[in-house]
């Protein structure tokens, strides 16, 4: 992100005498469009601190904020000895702390300075782009937009992504920020007389998203239980404010920007033609939106050549309508001649991005834990005493993710687990593997098979008798960007009763505190445990 606005008539100046050298001031101008943009950044940071929940602290933004700002005011003083108000350069810091996100990162702790300089490396990097990568005299990439895909590219999802697509469930505060993205968005854009250019990216990113989503891919995401795909998959990525902010804030950018109407609606249907081709392969979130960001990268590197062969802007021929040969104009063989060749990239690329929708990869459904349906039919009527069910507690996450689960279906899991966790006991005490399979499923089901066998007839066996205090339902997450998983949290004693040859009495363990997550599998009306591990 950069300035979105073409700079306006300079701001009244002043001028100070540093060491018996006059250096002009130039303050900000109240009618500078750059500042009302920027007021819309500041406010989608301010919502999304208090009510959207951004994984992203004060300290970072003023960090990224800064360091453009420093950086711009630095070289306009070595420059123009003039110390002029770095507008453009706090829009491309702000941009970059919109989209950057540092894992780890909590929301609400204000002012961590956690990967500082990442903030401060990109913010540089950024800013000193639009200074060094010209051509003929013109920046060519947009500042923000290149230094994004570089980080993200070089430091992989590990240590670093970008804002999540889905903001959260409507609500007041998601409202007022697509309320504040789009007013203002629209506003700059028609004032640019770019509207055209914004309609074109996002009817073409549509429609090429609608393919790939019609092909059946689909990717994983943090905030999604399972693969995004189908209509999920493309009204998330066509209506995400970050999307929206891409399309208002960063393609639009007048200094990267084609000037011509012809050549700023090819880049704008390239751009997004890139972008739902390189989305098309992308199995995780993470990689979706760094194709997205990308697909401006690339364009903006190849708009030298788009501008060579597409009508200079003024001329007879940068319309739309005689630029498209529906009108017979003396020039008109030789402007068929120089869009054949765009014509044919255009069909060749419609015919790519097909069959990579089609055929290329896709977030993969992790498999469900086979269960035996017919050994689920022998399931023993368990019955639990007043009191075995501690109270049901359901994590906000849980309900901003899977709003469909409520407590009534936490209740059922939360009963389902405490039988489960009786009969796996019996059949431990049993050495009855069958029993276990009425239980539980995947790894849980097969470490007991093991624990069974091990045992057989004439050897101690371990069986647990849980007494839990508290049950939590929670979403966990293996690493920052896969897919979560709703799992029971539990925690309360276990006593441990170890059994010899058959009739002989246990020996009995003092009770230990116990806490665990366990995963639960369908398995027709009732629900087994699949899988546990420590707590989140």
């Amino acid at each position: 992100m950069t300035t979105t606005v073409a700079s306006p008539a300079r701001a009244t100046t002043h001028a100070i005498r540093i060491r018996n050298r006059a250096y002009a001031v130039v303050p900000p101008d109240p009618r500078d469009p750059r500042l009302h943009v920027a007021a819309a950044i500041v406010s989608v940071q301010v919502l999304g601190q208090v009510s959207l929940g951004f994984e992203l602290s004060i300290a970072q933004i003023l960090v990224s904020i800064l360091t453009c700002g420093l950086l711009e005011v630095a070289i306009t003083l070595r420059r123009s000895r003039a110390i002029v108000w770095p507008a453009s350069a706090l829009l491309t810091g702000n941009g970059v702390a919109l989209i950057l996100r540092v894992p780890g990162t909590q929301h609400g702790d204000w002012w961590s300075l956690r990967g500082a300089w990442i903030f401060a490396s990109v913010g540089a990097l950024s800013l000193l782009s639009k200074y060094v990568v010209r051509v003929r005299g013109r920046q060519l990439f947009n500042p923000s937009n290149v230094g994004l895909v570089l980080c993200f590219v070089a430091l992989g999802t590990s240590r670093v992504n970008p804002q999540d697509l889905w903001w959260g469930r409507m609500s007041v505060a998601l409202a007022v920020t697509y309320a504040v993205v789009v007013c203002v968005g629209a506003a700059v854009v028609r004032r640019l007389r770019m509207l055209a250019l914004a309609t074109t990216f996002w009817a073409t990113f549509a429609a090429g998203v609608g393919v790939v989503a019609l092909s059946g891919h689909a990717m994983t995401a943090r905030w999604h239980v399972g693969p995004v795909s189908g209509w999920t998959y493309w009204s998330v990525l066509v209506t995400s404010p970050e999307i929206l902010i891409f399309l208002f804030f960063m393609i639009t950018d007048p200094r990267t920007a084609p000037a011509g109407r012809v050549s700023r609606l090819v880049y704008a249907a390239a751009t997004a033609f890139v972008a739902a081709l390189l989305v098309a392969p992308a199995e995780t979130e993470f990689w979706t939106k760094v194709a997205i960001l990308g697909a401006l990268t690339i364009v903006c590197a190849a708009r030298p050549a788009l501008e060579r062969v597409l009508p200079a802007p003024g001329t007879p021929e940068d319309r739309v309508g005689p630029w498209l040969g529906h009108r017979s104009t003396g020039p008109r063989r030789a402007t068929r001649r120089r869009r054949e060749p765009l014509a044919g990239l255009a069909v060749a690329g419609a015919g790519i991005l097909l069959v990579v929708g089609t055929v290329g990869p896709s977030a993969a459904t992790p498999a469900a834990p086979h269960v035996d349906e017919h050994q689920i039919a022998h399931r023993p009527d368990v019955r639990l005493p007043a009191g075995a069910v501690p109270p049901v507690t359901v994590a906000d996450e849980v309900h901003a993710i899977v709003p469909s689960l409520d407590r009534a279906a936490a209740e059922k899991r939360a009963r389902d687990l405490v039988a489960d966790l009786v009969i796996a006991g019996d059949a431990l005490q049993r050495r009855d593997p069958r029993l276990a399979a009425t239980a539980a499923a995947g790894t849980w089901l097969l470490d007991l098979q093991r624990q069974i066998a091990g045992a057989g007839n004439d050897r101690p066996v371990r069986v647990p008798r849980y007494h839990l205090d508290a049950i939590e339902l929670v979403l966990v997450r293996r690493t920052g960007q896969s897919s979560p998983q709703v799992m029971l949290s539990v925690q309360g004693t276990v006593q441990t009763e170890t059994f010899g040859r058959a009739g002989a009495e246990p020996v009995v363990a003092p009770a230990a505190p116990f806490r665990r997550a366990y995963l639960m599998v369908p398995a027709g009306s009732t629900w087994l445990i699949a899988s546990e591990q420590p707590p989140p």
